[in-house]
């Protein structure tokens, strides 16, 4: 396929009641700043940058609920352990550290609910 013609991620985009707070949260977990102009109603992190961005933005109505179904998994280098622990200690909530065949991940829950792993190197 012609690189003209690729996709890439340009932006991770999170519903939630206050973005300025969650952006704060993420911006602690991937040790990045929040943008300028963060407010209750729409944040950003990384919007000038060269990666995806990070938006946070309040919906009009109701929030959705039950489980989200975008999964973040986070890639952890031989720090992952201490990386898990740091981002406990910023707020999120610990659901259970995993193990199959060989593979180890940790599962999270941001302030607001939303599900996420940090995983260990892959295995070799």
């Amino acid at each position: 396929m012609d690189s003209r013609n690729s996709m890439k991620v340009g932006m991770y985009s999170f519903d939630c009641r206050d973005a300025a707070a969650l952006a704060g949260f993420w911006a602690g977990v991937l040790m990045r700043s929040v943008d300028e102009g963060a407010s209750p109603a729409f944040a950003t992190i990384g919007f000038e940058g060269d990666g995806p961005t990070w938006m946070f933005h309040q919906p009009a109505g109701e929030l959705a609920v039950g489980d989200n179904r975008l999964m973040l998994d986070l890639g952890g280098a031989d720090d992952w352990a201490e990386q898990a622990d740091r981002v406990a200690a910023l707020g999120a909530e610990r659901v259970g550290d995993f193990e199959q065949d060989g593979v180890r991940w940790v599962v999270f829950r941001d302030p607001e609910g939303n599900t996420f792993r940090i995983f260990a190197p892959r295995p070799r």
